[in-house]
Order: C-alpha cells, then sequence, then structure tokens
C-alpha cells in the first residue's frame, strides 16, 4: 500500500478536497454508474471521510444497507459522523485484501481511487468477486496519473515532481491493466470511460488546488526534490493563475464490470 497517511491533517485535506467541484462531478458519476436499488446491499472500498456512503445511503434506503472500509481509523471516524443519520450505514476499519464480510453478500461493489494502491491487486479482485452476487455489479474509478498535464514555465522542475508523485501508487495507471485482471479473477468489464478534469483556474473548488497540497511533503520526503523547489513549484501555480496562465488536465477513468462465474 502508498506510504501516504490519511491521519489528521492529510485526511482534513482529503475531505476538503472530496466537496470540490471536480470530485462532486466526479462522485455524482460514479452514484449514477452503480444504479442503486432500494433495499440493495452496497460495499464500498476505502471510504474516506464517508461521502460516497452518504450518497448510497439514500439510494438503498433503511431496507438497504451500505458498508464500508477504510485503513485509517480517523477516516473511519469521520466517515460514521458524516453518515451518522443512517443505521444502515456500517463503516469499519478493514482490508480490502481480506474483506470481513460473506460470500456473495453485496449486490454491488466500488471502489474510487483505491485499487491501485493495493500490493497484491490479483488477490484484491479475487476478494471483490468473492463478496458479490452472481451478476452483481463492480464499479472502479482510477486515474491514469501519465496523461497529468500540469502546465509550468520551468518545465524540468515540473518533470521532477511529478517523476517523485509516480511513486505513490502500485499501479500507476491501473485503467490499462484493468480488463485481464478482471478477466482473470471472474469478473467481466463491460466499459471504461474517461471522466476528464481540467482546471484553468486554482481555486478552492478544484481538484488542482488540493492535491497540491499533498503532493510537496511526499516528493521531498522521497528525496525527488528539495523543501526549497517544491515550495516554488507549489507558488508558481498562484503566480500563473493571476496572469490567467493556470492549466492542468488529468484523466481519471470509470469502469463497470459484473461477477459472471
Amino acid at each position: 500500500m502508498t506510504n501516504i497517511s490519511f491521519d489528521d491533517e492529510m485526511g482534513r485535506i482529503q475531505r476538503a478536497l472530496a466537496q470540490s467541484h471536480d470530485l462532486v462531478v466526479r462522485r455524482n458519476t460514479v452514484i449514477e454508474t452503480l444504479n442503486l436499488q432500494t433495499g440493495e446491499k452496497v460495499l464500498e472500498l476505502g471510504c474516506g471521510g464517508g461521502s460516497y456512503a452518504f450518497e448510497a445511503a439514500q439510494f438503498v434506503g433503511p431496507t438497504g444497507q451500505v458498508s464500508a472500509i477504510d485503513i485509517s481509523a480517523d477516516q473511519i471516524a469521520a466517515a460514521r459522523e458524516r453518515c451518522a443519520r443512517f443505521a444502515w450505514v456500517e463503516c469499519q476499519i478493514g482490508n480490502l485484501l481480506d474483506l470481513p464480510y460473506q460470500d456473495g453478500e453485496f449486490n454491488a461493489v466500488y471502489s474510487v481511487q483505491v485499487l491501485e494502491y493495493a500490493g497484491d491487486l490479483g488477490k484484491a479482485f479475487r476478494e471483490i468477486h468473492r463478496v458479490l452476487r452472481d451478476g452483481g455489479r463492480f464499479v472502479n474509478l482510477s486515474t491514469n496519473w501519465s496523461s497529468c498535464v500540469w502546465y509550468s514555465e520551468n518545465k524540468e522542475r515540473m518533470r521532477r515532481v511529478l517523476d517523485g508523485w509516480s511513486a505513490h501508487e502500485t499501479h500507476r495507471d491501473l485503467p490499462t491493466i484493468l480488463a485481464g485482471e478482471l478477466r482473470k479473477s471472474g469478473l467481466q468489464l463491460l466499459r471504461q470511460r474517461a471522466v476528464p478534469i481540467v482546471n484553468t483556474s486554482m481555486g478552492e473548488s478544484s481538484f488542482s488546488y488540493w492535491i497540491s497540497k499533498i503532493i510537496p511533503g511526499y516528493v521531498v520526503g522521497r528525496g525527488a526534490v528539495s523543501k526549497d523547489e517544491a515550495d516554488a513549484w507549489a507558488a508558481e501555480f498562484a503566480e500563473l493563475d493571476q496572469r490567467g496562465e493556470y492549466f492542468f488536465s488529468l484523466t481519471p477513468v470509470l469502469a463497470e464490470a459484473i461477477r459472471i462465474s
């Protein structure tokens, strides 16, 4: 798994990121694709602060069940607080490589920016297959980070920062290998489609604003750039934004699959 911790301050940033316009759009797209029905049982892998579980709960209603796991105790605490009004939401610490659920328990399983951190991707998919019912739905959103275009007048510094950041995921471009991995576990990929992010201004409603708060600590910790370089990298964006020259784009990919065997 990644060595990025979502405790304390990092968890706060992650929850703020979840409320940005870009991620609200993404969340709506994932929930719409899940097509949850009243009374269904659904599992979220890596629930973070509970934003998705909060939405899912309103679709399945009190006759359904939303189960959600995360490896961070702080995130689970935040998710429980977020979903406290829904008695049919259960959030607990858990590992996606050893899911604490029965075989065939769920109508649907979903994950957002989680599986790319799995140390054993095959085992993760086998666990998803195990807990899904026959014909059950699996929805995943992961990012092709090699698709990132982030304008900087210092191209060499930007390259070093993004190269350092690329190590934060075990599977940097998971969508490119997803079909084969799903098939090996008994899941059939139905379709993949891009859910692109384009930011031409750097405000708190943008994805890139918040991710720029996370990247410096990680790349400095890995020795990819110095702290002074990381600070200069982050400071440049405000200058570009003020001049109307800010640009960021990234391509997350949404995948839909079903359990076929």
